[in-house]
């Protein structure tokens, strides 16, 4: 069980380094993934946080995801109200791993959510 887990994990960083590679701005493996309590049918959860200012639909348009691979593609602007107003993928981002970090903000997005969900379990 311990090498098929760790074969899961192993293509799921290697999807989210692709993701990574395509795309301009910090890149985060987030959600089971990241939290650890992923399966066979789980689905790969990336964000992108980057320089957007188009519609959130036509934000990746020409991205070439693999089948499992969802991409949440965020403005820092939406980024920051995540963390900051504690919103349900702010639990996400803070066990969230970075994979690039072009923008400088990841430290910041993680630190701010982890702040958040602590006060979360008061």
């Amino acid at each position: 069980i311990f090498k098929w887990r760790e074969e899961l994990k192993r293509r799921a960083w290697e999807a989210a380094e692709r993701v990574a590679a395509s795309v301009e701005g910090t890149v985060l493996l987030v959600g089971s993934y990241a939290r650890g309590d992923y399966g066979e049918d789980s689905d790969i959860d990336v964000l992108v946080v980057g320089r957007f200012s188009e519609p959130p639909h036509r934000r990746l348009p020409g991205l070439k995801t693999p089948p499992g691979v969802e991409v949440i593609a965020l403005n820092l602007e939406e980024a920051l109200k995540v963390v900051e107003k504690c919103y349900p993928l702010a639990l996400d981002i803070a066990l969230g791993i970075v994979i690039k970090d072009d923008l400088g903000v990841a430290q910041q997005l993680i630190s701010t959510a982890k702040h958040c969900a602590a006060q979360k379990r008061l």
